[in-house]
């Protein structure tokens, strides 16, 4: 690590959390193949999806960004509250697979947010010291920074709901539903969108502002109202189901903005190594997947089978996470030379990991698009998975 830029020992112990999860998300594909003695799906799930949020991607966000704020060190509150975040997500990797979502996970779950809550402050503070360097990326990144804070605060009412024996009702997944929209279509979506604009902005490469400036209100109105989908789950009906449509008429309108950008504004990417490029790529291809599907769910019918069918709702989430998002977060470490390609064992393991993300997304959006046909099941579905 000598010489390497602030940052980059937080990004390692992110991408050793993402190999946890990883690890914990292959048995999880095991179990449909051979059974596993004592093995407890569900307990296993939410170690798997909280150590790859929390541990890789909360603070491989934070890792990746240190080095524009904090270019001559990284100030000694924010190490201990990285230490502190990852003695949480330790906490929760071994507490979810022996108790479940109880107390001792929900504890350190609980302990994790208010850490979080440290991170924007201090981040937040940094970020006003270049405002004016990066328009773009500041403003996108202390959105995502409001964001996160909003999806914790339905959590904060799952230990009362859990209390009140309401664990099986609907307001107990409208509540984890909250947390997960705000996340994954707020938190993370913008976080990744203001990374990408600080890179290019630290670049000096000429931006069309007014235009990014709009569409980032057209994403931002659509965020509140698409979370009616998940609350059609509970209420199917037409209000409910109108006004998700709404919202992805509101979201389609930011997609052909953000191409019209794309296509109008050259990007020269010159400074970026191969790797990273494939990558940045990869990451802005998934993005306009996410949007594009989330474009059919204006159809009602459509919208009643993306959140009925686990296959769909397994593929679209790992398309945001592993496609877009750990894509870019890897394409950005390897541009800021947190991480180097020295061997050719690191170019072997992106191609490796590259084949299993499209593989694992097409079988999963396939065999779900058989079920919603009533197709059956695919040969070897489970099988192909694992591998």
């Amino acid at each position: 690590m000598t010489g390497a830029p602030p940052g980059s020992r937080w990004f390692i112990i992110a991408l050793i959390n993402f190999l946890v999860a990883a690890i914990i998300g292959v048995l999880l594909r095991y179990a449909f193949v051979e059974e596993i003695p004592g093995f407890h799906f569900r307990k296993f799930l939410y170690a798997h999806s909280h150590v790859a949020m929390l541990g890789w991607l909360f603070q491989g966000f934070f890792a990746v960004l240190l080095p524009y704020l904090y270019p001559t060190g990284v100030p000694g509150v924010l190490h201990r509250l990285f230490w502190l975040s990852q003695a949480m997500v330790l906490g929760m990797l071994v507490a979810f697979p022996i108790v479940g979502y109880t107390s001792w996970a929900i504890g350190f779950a609980s302990a994790h947010i208010l850490v979080s809550y440290g991170f924007v402050w201090l981040i937040w503070k940094a970020l006003g010291q270049h405002r004016y360097n990066w328009m773009l990326g500041v403003l996108f990144i202390r959105t995502a920074l409001a964001l996160m804070v909003l999806s914790t605060l339905s959590l904060w009412a799952i230990g009362p709901i859990m209390a009140l024996g309401m664990r099986e009702h609907e307001i107990f997944y409208l509540a984890v539903q909250w947390f997960l929209h705000f996340q994954f279509n707020g938190w993370f979506l913008f976080m990744a969108l203001g990374l990408w604009f600080v890179q290019l902005e630290s670049d000096k490469i000429p931006l069309p502002v007014q235009q990014l400036r709009t569409f980032y209100r057209w994403l931002l109105v659509s965020t509140p109202i698409t979370f009616a989908l998940a609350v059609a789950w509970s209420n199917p009906n037409l209000i409910v189901f109108t006004v998700n449509s709404v919202g992805i008429i509101i979201q389609t309108v930011a997609l052909v903005l953000f191409i019209r950008i794309l296509l109008r504004t050259p990007l020269p990417l010159g400074n970026w190594s191969p790797w990273a490029r494939r990558l940045l790529i990869l990451a802005l291809a998934s993005f306009l997947g996410k949007l594009l599907v989330q474009a059919l769910v204006v159809i009602p019918a459509v919208a009643e089978m993306a959140y009925t069918l686990r296959n769909y709702v397994i593929g679209f989430i790992h398309l945001i996470t592993l496609g877009m998002l750990s894509m870019l977060l890897i394409a950005v470490a390897l541009k800021g030379n947190m991480i180097a390609m020295r061997n050719r064992l690191a170019p072997a393991g992106l191609v490796i990991l590259i084949v299993g993300i499209a593989g694992s997304e097409f079988l999963l959006f396939l065999q779900g698009t058989l079920l919603w046909w009533s197709m059956g099941f695919l040969p070897w579905y489970h099988e192909g998975l694992l591998l």
